[in-house]
């Protein structure tokens, strides 16, 4: 079965925003665990309208970048380890124009960007979930086919990956689910599908 992975990643832009309003949100929580509020979430996007798109453009290529390469090399730890970087040099390229750019704040607030490791975290933690659900693994546990019953008929749903006894919902029967090339085929316990007989 073909995977996300192949064909890169389904709903991006959906997880493009989510992502950004994550670094957002904590990203300008600079005193967590001491305190939180949205305050600042929201007003930064008042004080440069180059720095947000600064932001959005480094945070969009935080989150890319990192799944690009998970759909290469499919290593999830060390690429959310990238996209919490990125996120973090990301966060100190659009406070350097919030700085210079906007009258709220000059280069002398510039080391508030320093505690934005709260935010490259809960990136970090975001892009790896991202990546973790494109594993064909996790695809595939996803994936269910019908079966029927052997002794009602009644139409079950399995995990198209699943092989081993199941009991009947309807009946009570208990009977066999053997999974083969991403089909499901209920049998009688103790017999065996041809199908599978003439593959072995």
């Amino acid at each position: 079965m073909e995977n996300d992975t192949q064909h890169g990643y389904p709903n991006l832009p959906p997880k493009v925003f989510l992502f950004i309003l994550i670094a957002n949100i904590i990203g300008t929580n600079v005193f967590i665990p001491h305190y939180f509020t949205l305050e600042f979430a929201f007003s930064i996007w008042t004080w440069s309208l180059f720095a947000d798109i600064v932001f959005i453009i480094t945070m969009t290529l935080s989150l890319i970048i990192p799944l690009k390469l998970h759909a290469k090399n499919g290593d999830i730890f060390t690429n959310g380890l990238i996209c919490g970087g990125l996120v973090y040099f990301g966060y100190m390229i659009s406070w350097f124009f919030v700085c210079n750019l906007s009258d709220e704040f000059s280069m002398d607030d510039y080391t508030l960007v320093y505690h934005g490791y709260w935010g490259a975290l809960a990136c970090m933690i975001t892009s790896m979930i991202m990546m973790a659900k494109t594993d064909p693994n996790y695809i595939d546990s996803k994936q269910k086919n019908n079966v029927k019953c052997p002794n009602c008929n009644k139409l079950l749903r399995v995990p198209n990956t699943f092989t081993g006894n199941a009991n009947c919902t309807g009946c009570d029967n208990e009977f066999r689910v053997v999974s083969l090339n991403g089909l499901s085929v209920a049998v009688e316990v103790g017999e065996i599908p041809d199908s599978v007989n003439h593959s072995e």
